[in-house]
């Protein structure tokens, strides 16, 4: 029998949760019965995910705003496969979960890949890793160099900062974790939360992984959310350190301001195109979205006087696609017609490699890990960082040619060669982290998970052709080809990042805790192996990192961008993308920071837009 003053605080918390229980379902009523209602909705958000959900949160503040939020999956507040976020790995290849398949990977062996993406409200937020570090300063100020003025780290910072509710963590975390921070680089006001779990591993785990870095002069970072995040160092994740829950952006900006009258989610509800106005204008006007409820066969119209796409990098391409924006080419391929001809829509897919390495362990360590090392090209390449940067420089022209030619000449080979330059300058002089290594040192072995953070390979993502041609009226489905290793300077990052695992495996004090490594092994890839040797073992194990990036890119038209710096869609009035497709090119760090933070700024450029 528990004590009274904890029934009483049971009761309490029974309370609350039926209370909200009760708020979604009300909500979810008023929201069902809204579709096909004809009433026209200011902004209709295609995509209630991490980015989706910050829109809807800040437009549906003015109550004179209404706002329609479309989202194929549905609420996920009361999983605790989703909200412990030691449970992370349970919520993949579940019902919420995309689990989108690419095409036959032609330069890894022909596999076929998985890639992981959220399908529930809060999107992607729900499933990944939790992992808050924001990008490196010098590749937000690129942004500008591609067309996109106003787009710096000065603007973004004070919406890093907006997004943010840091909960600093008692002296006996610091003291047992090893975790540092400056108070400066954090907000403690905005919506989600950020913090270290209470799990966060003890026992000095940090301190052997610290000394081992500083013997290869890998420096200790304090923070790596101020804007240069080389070094080693513990992230914070995106918890409620109080509650030890899961922050996603459901629980972040749609629980507390889900009873709204002016906001509308459809949950369980597929957007399959735009629906244009009829008028004479060389921009298109959305006038709403089709969709499609899952206990309805019938597709059904949502009426909007904007719309906004954020349904991610592997889905928003294709909803412009099946609604006539794109390729002429693939359009007509589709028996599309052409409303805005835009050739970028879909390129310029980007995402990262992930492999794992794996030794026997003996450290008595437990707890969760958030013991990170990003490391730039100085740190990897060493005294060959000379003769590696003149080769890339030199294959740079080549590089773009072979992504010209994989995009059929959609994308130019002089347009592909100026944005792999920008890429190469950050790299090589301004010492942007090329590549992230995560260390999970859990007896009884040692993991180290790591990738090349800037790739130049391009893939696509496409809208299926079976489907658009012979059965519209199913829901669009993509076809991903991420073009993984397609260029050699990826296996070359690669390589050097699983060279420096083996070095510091090796190195005092980490070895003394280290026996045979398991995965690859010496004897598949010995010591000292050459890039082509490391490769081979990269194309049997690799997975996609699920990072993918860039397919409605923010850039100038010219450059290949498909929307501008408002994050309009070139050619149209009132159809913005707001997703990870906008960014340009990889950025360090993890995505889901940058992304809050650019959906924060976002629906400011909205709102200013609007006086």
């Amino acid at each position: 029998m528990l004590p009274l003053r904890h029934q009483s605080a049971m009761h309490l918390h029974w309370a609350i949760l039926l209370t909200l229980l009760d708020q979604h379902s009300t909500a979810q009523a008023r929201t069902a019965s809204a579709i096909g209602d004809g009433r026209i909705f200011d902004y209709v958000v295609v995509g209630g995910g991490t980015c989706g959900l910050v829109v809807a949160n800040r437009l549906s503040a003015d109550p004179h705003i209404t706002v329609a939020v479309i989202e194929a999956g549905n609420s996920q507040l009361n999983n605790a496969s989703v909200s412990q976020v030691e449970n992370y790995f349970t919520s993949l290849d579940t019902d919420i979960d995309w689990q989108y398949q690419s095409t036959s990977q032609q330069f890894t062996n022909n596999r076929t890949l998985t890639f992981q993406a959220g399908k529930a409200l809060g999107g992607t937020s729900n499933i990944n890793g939790a992992t808050y570090v924001r990008a490196q300063k010098a590749q937000i100020d690129a942004w500008e160099q591609l067309g996109n003025s106003g787009w710096k780290w000065d603007a973004l910072w004070p919406y890093y900062l907006k997004s943010e509710n840091f909960t600093e963590p008692s002296l006996q975390q610091l003291e047992s974790t090893g975790f540092t921070y400056n108070s400066d680089n954090h907000g403690y006001h905005g919506p989600l939360h950020t913090g270290i779990t209470n799990l966060t591993m003890e026992n000095q785990a940090h301190v052997i992984l610290n000394m081992t870095a500083q013997a290869q002069q890998i420096p200790f970072n304090q923070d790596l959310n101020g804007g240069d995040i080389r070094g080693f160092s513990l992230f914070p994740s995106t918890v409620d350190a109080t509650l030890n829950i899961r922050s996603d952006a459901a629980r972040s900006y749609y629980q507390t301001i889900m009873h709204r009258p002016n906001l509308f989610v459809f949950e369980n509800t597929v957007a399959h195109k735009l629906l244009w106005r009829e008028d004479c204008s060389d921009s298109r006007s959305a006038a709403g979205v089709l969709v499609r409820h899952q206990n309805q066969t019938a597709l059904t119209t949502i009426q909007a006087r904007e719309v906004i796409l954020s349904a991610g990098s592997l889905k928003s391409p294709i909803i412009l696609e099946n609604s006539g924006v794109g390729n002429p080419r693939i359009l007509k391929l589709l028996d599309i017609p052409v409303e805005v001809d835009l050739p970028a829509v879909g390129e310029n897919l980007q995402d990262q490699p992930n492999t794992i390495m794996n030794a026997e362990f003996t450290g008595n360590f437990s707890g969760y890990t958030p013991f990170v090392m990003y490391l730039n090209a100085l740190d990897l390449f060493g005294q060959d960082f000379d003769a590696v940067s003149q080769k890339i420089a030199a294959d740079i022209s080549t590089y773009a040619t072979a992504i010209s030619e994989g995009s059929h000449g959609t994308i130019q080979a002089t347009i592909v060669e100026r944005q792999l330059r920008i890429q190469a300058d950050l790299i090589f002089n301004r010492s942007v982290p090329v590549t992230e290594i995560l260390w999970v040192p859990a007896q009884p072995v040692i993991l180290a998970a790591f990738w090349g953070l800037l790739p130049f390979s391009r893939g696509s993502v496409h809208l299926a052709g079976t489907v658009a041609k012979s059965t519209p009226d199913l829901d669009p489905v993509p076809v991903i080809n991420p073009n993984f290793f397609m260029l050699e300077w990826d296996a070359i990052l690669q390589a050097a990042t699983a060279e420096k695992v083996r070095s510091l495996l090796h190195q005092v004090p980490l070895s003394g805790m280290v026996g045979a490594e398991n995965a690859p092994n010496v004897t598949k890839v010995p010591l000292g192996a050459d890039v082509d040797t490391w490769l081979s073992w990269f194309k049997e194990i690799y997975t996609p990192n699920n990072h993918p990036i860039g397919t409605c890119a923010m850039m100038s038209r010219e450059l290949g961008g498909v929307v501008d710096p408002n994050l309009i869609v070139y050619g149209t009035k009132n159809v913005r993308v707001i997703d990870a497709s906008v960014l340009p090119f990889q950025i360090d760090g993890h995505l889901t920071s940058t992304l809050y933070a650019l959906a924060e700024r976002a629906s400011d450029l909205i709102l200013a837009d609007r006086q």
